[in-house]
């Protein structure tokens, strides 16, 4: 794999050093690069020692008696033939879903060898951890998701013209049209580091697409180990359908009318523990925080990445080169490209949460994209896949919520802001939620 620069090394670089440090536990959907950024940190480290629970089958044998962390170091060590040394050895469990000891283990390193770099990830373990219990108050979490658009840009050498934009917002026609090719191009490959990886060695879309397609195929096969026989057919119609709802207000009944939707709902929530999908509640949006104001009932589907996305969908590479955001799901396309941003900018150290706004009246239908929040303020997100686009639903979400002061609007443009709407191009959203604006100045 190409040493493809992941932003989470900064965040495990802040774990390292911190006087608080527990150990930590890397959460995300298969594939997404746990493994090979945890590596990468390894370098930094004096030794690093990597047990994998898949390979490394007899170390499971040292969890079934002590977990005292003093006796599980000394056989380790021994086994790995390299020292543990608190300050200037990593200690890696990988595919810890394979041991359950091993996780349950991890609460003790706090509590008895706290100075101890102690690292945990695995496909997957969200189902262990549902089952076992979550060791709240005494391991960390890093959530780590497919490469965001910034990251995208670092791999493909165009960093300082993405720097530049973050810091302007708003740049001049023809930079403006050059990233704006690398934004669609990005909405095409996604941001799995394997189909990036193949993108940046062999420049071949047809090579990205069986990548993707070996990834889709590889959930699947997940099915048979985290769900129920009589669930995988349910599992399988809910992940085909995944992309077909997508931006819409879901219904259980439009995946198939033939089928409970007590099964279907199963499917959707195996999928979200997964890490596949997340899901956008519909919230009322009248303060902090938005959960307050969360239907369970009304939500939004979502994939966690782009380039699948366009797999699931069977968008041809033939329609993408000629219209790329203006294909028949180019609006949808452009919404899973603005919250796998704001995922990947907003939420390392929680899990996924994302919220929208929707008014069903005859006289006064309105819809808010998303609703993001900055400097405590609620922000309403409208997103347009082409230039143009009315801003009604902004207006009437900003007149009935008088404690949001802006709305955003995020599209192919490079428009100016209007009153009390900003606008942005996609490429921009980075540098937007990373201003110190003073918002007060412009009520």
């Amino acid at each position: 794999m190409s040493n493809i620069p992941r932003t989470a090394l900064t965040s495990l670089r802040k774990w390292k050093t911190h006087p608080l440090r527990k150990p930590l536990l890397v959460r995300g959907a298969r594939q997404v690069g746990k493994t090979y950024l945890i590596k990468q940190f390894g370098e930094e480290f004096e030794y690093c020692i990597e047990i994998n629970f898949e390979k490394d089958k007899l170390v499971k044998q040292f969890f079934n008696d002590s977990l005292e962390p003093i006796h599980l170091t000394q056989k380790i060590s021994a086994y790995a033939n390299k020292p543990i040394i608190p300050g200037k050895t990593l200690l890696f469990f990988d595919e810890i879903q394979e041991c359950e000891q091993a996780i349950t283990a991890l609460r003790y390193f706090k509590e008895e060898m706290q100075s101890l770099h102690v690292i945990a990830a695995g496909s997957l373990i969200d189902f262990k951890l549902k089952h076992i219990g979550m060791p709240v108050g005494r391991v960390q979490f890093l959530y780590l998701y497919p490469l965001s658009f910034k990251e995208y840009c670092f791999a493909v050498n165009r960093e300082k013209l993405y720097q530049e934009a973050q810091n302007k917002l708003k740049l001049n026609a023809p930079l403006h049209e050059i990233l704006l090719e690398e934004v669609k191009r990005y909405c095409w490959l996604g941001g799995m580091p394997a189909v990036l990886d193949a993108w940046i060695s062999q420049s071949n879309y047809n090579l990205c697409e069986e990548v993707q397609s070996e990834i889709l195929l590889s959930y699947r096969q997940d099915f048979n180990r985290y769900a129920k026989d009589h669930q995988i057919p349910y599992l399988e119609r809910m992940f085909s359908n995944a992309g077909q709802q997508l931006g819409q207000k879901f219904k259980y009944v439009t995946v198939d009318p033939d089928i409970r939707a007590k099964d279907l709902k199963e499917a959707l929530a195996l999928l979200e523990l997964a890490g596949i999908i997340y899901r956008a509640y519909h919230t009322s949006a009248q303060g902090l925080p938005l959960s307050s104001g969360k239907e369970d009932k009304r939500f939004k589907v979502y994939l966690c990445d782009t380039g699948l996305l366009q797999r699931l969908l069977n968008v041809t590479m033939k329609d993408w080169l000629f219209q790329p955001l203006t294909v028949k799901h180019s609006g949808n396309i452009a919404e899973q490209f603005v919250q796998q941003e704001y995922i990947a900018y907003t939420m390392q150290q929680t899990p996924p949460e994302l919220f929208y706004w929707h008014r069903e009246e005859k006289q006064s239908n309105a819809e808010i994209d998303f609703l993001f929040l900055k400097n405590r303020k609620i922000i309403p997100v409208e997103v347009k896949s082409g230039h143009s686009g009315r801003m009604k639903s902004l207006q009437l979400f900003l007149q009935s919520h008088p404690h949001s002061p802006l709305g955003l609007k995020i599209s192919e443009s490079n428009e100016e802001n209007f009153n009390s709407v900003e606008a942005i191009p996609f490429y921009a959203i980075q540098g937007w939620l990373g201003q110190n604006e003073i918002w007060e100045e412009k009520k």
